[in-house]
């Protein structure tokens, strides 16, 4: 069976209680009762969610004052017609079946009562049906997780392209000749080759460190076949590079790009004069991995952070660019190994731009040193002192008064990374190290049993 419910209960209580607040007008003490009905008219709905208005209404009660009669022979006036209703600022309240104060809120009354002094406001309200029950307040979701940016895509990789870019590029690729004394005869006659590029105006040649080795003389074949004899400003075997110099006009200069952006996948070029005859020979192919290090061994110190690819080189390609499909160098080809195909490694543009720029500033690179003998961490030495680390470089010694000792790292110290940066075998702790300069203070995280700190290490410069 439908309930009904009927809410009504003077507004003058709720307002006794002080429960509203009224303007200044309203809190006059009000006409004497009874009055009259000065006003009435519907109620702007007032009922629970859930339920049916059936009527409702207001009553304001006050003194009307009486009406002037008419004069003698005149007829009284017909009655004005109801006043519009307008919103007023007068509170109105709602009763509950309890007799309680269920609700306030504003009601409409006539536009020529607004702000006048009157009595109490009565409204009531005929509901139909049960409200609905209350909502219980739920926590709000977790807003929802924003998809990760995709990586940029891949640069194009048009055989078109290719084309454009050798034409462009090559002419800033020369063949590197380097002459030394004949042991037998004294006299000097070549002795090796290798590639190189134009990196600025004034003439510098960026080359390998191997090619020019061992030289005591040097020339470059430029694109037009035109050869110029060369300087050698400064060679860096810890990276491998060298810089030569030339007189003369220069017939272009190739962009060292951003090796850092570079992606495994990325199609590059790699541009050289292989067996040092045939003269800038292109080859193509794609990045397979980046930051690779290359051990030492008897051709040479480790070189680290290398760009892995698989664009044929061969001896006499040495020194030559790797080019993305835009045309910026990203690398310089270094070595390859002769039997395993498809595996070859240049120096990032990165390494290229700081060696080269302090070798024509200096004629010599100054890297920092830490002042420990390392070696990187393998399963054997984890297991054998209990290490309670996967990657890092073991100290096996520490240089007496060096910046290690200094800080106070101690042989058996595992080395796990230099400014929140790790170090592993895949990146050494020389390889992290190279981003500094001598003199600069790092913060060394250091593992010691089961104790792990940071220390502060100011880098010397490596003997």
């Amino acid at each position: 069976m439908t309930r009904f419910r009927v809410f009504a209960r003077p507004v003058l209580a709720a307002l006794a209680a002080g429960l509203l607040a009224v303007p200044a007008a309203a809190q006059e003490p009000a006409p004497p009762a009874p009055g009259v009905a000065v006003a009435r008219g519907p109620l702007t709905a007032w009922c629970e969610p859930g339920q049916t208005l059936l009527g409702g209404g207001f009553e304001l009660l006050g003194t009307v004052p009486p009406a002037a009669p008419p004069a003698e022979g005149e007829e009284a006036p017909p009655a004005p017609p109801p006043p519009p209703l307008v919103a007023t600022n007068r509170p109105t309240a709602r009763g509950d079946a309890d007799g309680g104060l269920a609700q306030t809120g504003w009601t409409v009354l006539p536009n020529s009562i607004v702000g006048n002094t009157a009595g109490p406001l009565y409204a009531y309200a005929l509901c139909l049906g049960e409200p609905f029950p209350a909502a219980e307040s739920a926590p709000l979701p977790p807003p929802p997780r924003l998809p990760e940016a995709p990586p940029p895509p891949l640069p194009p990789t048009d055989p078109g392209d290719a084309v454009a870019v050798f034409d462009e590029v090559s002419l800033s690729v020369v063949t590197v000749v380097v002459e030394g004394p004949n042991p037998e005869t004294g006299r000097a006659e070549p002795i090796s080759s290798g590639s190189g590029f134009f990196i600025d105006g004034a003439g510098h040649i960026v080359t390998n460190n191997h090619v020019v080795d061992g030289g005591a003389s040097f020339s470059v074949v430029l694109a037009d076949g035109s050869e110029r004899p060369a300087s050698l400003v400064g060679a860096d075997p810890n990276s491998d590079l060298a810089v030569l110099k030339v007189d003369g006009p220069v017939p272009d200069v190739l962009p060292l790009g951003n090796s850092e952006d570079l992606r495994p996948g990325q199609a590059v070029l790699a541009i050289g004069s292989p067996l040092g005859t045939f003269t800038n020979t292109v080859t193509d192919g794609i990045v397979g991995a980046v930051a690779r290090t290359l051990p030492a061994d008897d051709a040479g110190p480790e070189l680290l952070d290398l760009i892995q690819h698989n664009a044929a080189i061969n001896p006499g390609n040495s020194g030559g660019p790797l080019v993305t499909l835009t045309g910026e160098v990203v690398g310089v080809n270094t070595a390859g190994f002769e039997d395993t195909q498809g595996l070859f490694f240049a120096v990032p543009s990165s390494t290229v731009a700081k060696v080269s720029g302090q070798l024509i500033a200096d004629g010599r690179v100054d890297y920092p040193f830490m002042g420990v003998s390392v070696f990187p961490l393998d399963e054997a030495t984890i297991a054998q002192w209990e290490l309670p680390v996967a990657n890092g470089s073991y100290v096996e010694s520490v240089v007496p008064d060096g910046p290690s000792a200094r800080a106070g790292i101690l042989p058996g110290d595992v080395v796990v990374a230099i400014e929140l940066e790790p170090v592993s075998a895949e990146r050494s702790l020389a390889g992290v190290l190279f981003r500094y300069v001598p003199g600069e203070t790092v913060q060394a995280t250091v593992q010691r049993g089961t104790e792990r700190f940071r220390v502060p290490v100011t880098l010397a410069v490596r003997p």
